[in-house]
Parts: C-alpha cells; structure tokens; sequence
C-alpha cells in the first residue's frame, strides 16, 4: 500500500505545512495500522509510533489536482482526503459545513489531496508529479 499528498505549491509555506498536516490527519484517521507501534528509548521514554512507509509529498498545480481528484473521488481503489480553498478560508468547523452545503463541488478550489491505495494503482496516477521543493 501507498498513501502519498499532493500540494498545490503557490500556498505560502505556512499554508502547505497546515493542508499537508491536516490532509495526514485526516488519511491517518482512516486507514488501518498505517501508524507503527509505540516504541521506547533508551532512557525508558515512550515515543508515538511513526507511519510505516514513506509518505511522498508531491507538487501539482490546480488544475492537475482537480484532475487527480477527478480520476480518483468515487474509485473504490482509493482512500482520498482533500483540502480546499473554501475550508482554508472558514474559522470555526461549523462554517465550513455551512459553505459546503452551498457550494458546489466543481466550485471548490483543491489545494490539496492525500490518496492511500495499492502502490501500482497510486503511481499510476502520480506517477509523473514531482517533489514538492
């Protein structure tokens, strides 16, 4: 399995840093045993496991992430969390119901996408993406 996140790279980094956390929070939610065991050090102090695979995280622009998510939101393949423009923009979680519920998916700016699947599944359809730098 592989789980990778896209980001929309024009964000300022303070941005990129909370899509991507909030994208992470939201797949590692979901998807079963994709965090390791606890673990301990040497001085006895306990350490929260980490993920147990590498997680990419690649740069696409706008239009290429609407893309993405185009190919992958209804794919039973996939798990898939997205970041958008209208839930960057909402201070409480109550107003980002609200503007979900008038809005119009095909309106909803993406900056960013997480997808978990089988790795030959994910690289086909991020299989040419860069880094983001």
């Amino acid at each position: 399995m592989k789980t990778v996140i896209i980001l929309e790279p024009r964000q300022p980094l303070g941005l990129l840093i909370n899509t991507a956390s909030i994208l992470s929070i939201n797949i590692g939610d979901i998807v079963k045993n994709i965090r390791g065991e606890d673990t301990i050090d040497a001085d006895g102090i306990k350490h929260l496991g980490v993920i147990k695979t590498p997680l990419p995280i690649l740069s696409a622009d706008s239009d290429t992430l609407r893309i993405i998510y185009e190919k992958v939101k209804n794919n039973d393949k996939f798990i898939i969390a997205d970041f958008t423009k209208l839930a960057q923009s909402c201070k409480t979680y109550e107003e980002y119901v609200e503007k979900c519920l008038n809005t119009k998916n095909c309106d909803m700016e993406i900056l960013g996408l997480a997808i978990h699947g089988k790795r030959k599944d994910i690289n086909k359809i991020v299989g040419n993406l860069k880094t983001l730098k």
